[in-house]
């Protein structure tokens, strides 16, 4: 059951640079950057567009983003100019891709394939492979608690202890009421 519960990470040019750890998120209506990233694109705050989006996490905690900008993004053969919502703040990833990247590209994103489908401009089907060393996922049921957890390196998914011992473990709590 582990395998498929990895998110969705490509490696994808923007604006003609590598950036691995891009989120492709179904359940994001907006794509997001953070602002540290924007240096490695040649762009700084003074490039970003005011906008009137507020957004919120799976919280309902609301914050104000830095601004938006518009930046190539090209997955295999096909690129497309996209809208940002630039946060300052840092995730476990470089770049969320939402519904406005999936809708507006055609692509079929397939978390238990580790894959993304779509359409090239010549109507050809491109697949292109999640990156699988990013990430390993796993989780354990311990009494009416789940602990699920996201680490970047090798473990030992059979080791109840895995999650005291190791450094690096994002660790999430859900009650069953």
């Amino acid at each position: 059951m582990k395998d498929h519960l990895k998110p969705l990470l490509l490696t994808l040019m923007i604006e003609g640079v590598e950036v691995n750890k891009v989120l492709v998120d179904g359940g994001g209506a907006i794509n997001m950057l953070p602002q540290t990233l924007l240096k490695r694109f040649g762009k700084t705050l003074a490039d970003l567009k005011p906008h009137n989006i507020l957004i919120s996490d799976y919280a309902g905690k609301s914050s104000q983003p830095e601004g938006m900008i518009l930046l190539n993004v090209q997955i295999g053969s096909v690129r497309r100019t996209t809208m940002f919502i630039v946060t300052p703040s840092k995730a476990n990833f470089n770049v969320l891709l939402g519904r406005e990247w999936i809708h507006g590209m055609g692509a079929v994103p397939s978390t238990v394939h580790q894959k993304i489908f779509f359409w090239n401009d010549d109507e050809q089907l491109e697949v292109l492979d999640a990156d699988q060393k990013e990430y390993e996922t796993g989780m354990y049921f311990a009494d009416q608690q789940i602990t699920a957890f996201v680490r970047t390196k090798p473990f030992d998914a059979t080791d109840p202890d895995v999650l005291e011992d190791e450094e690096g473990v994002k660790k999430t709590f859900c009650w069953d009421v």
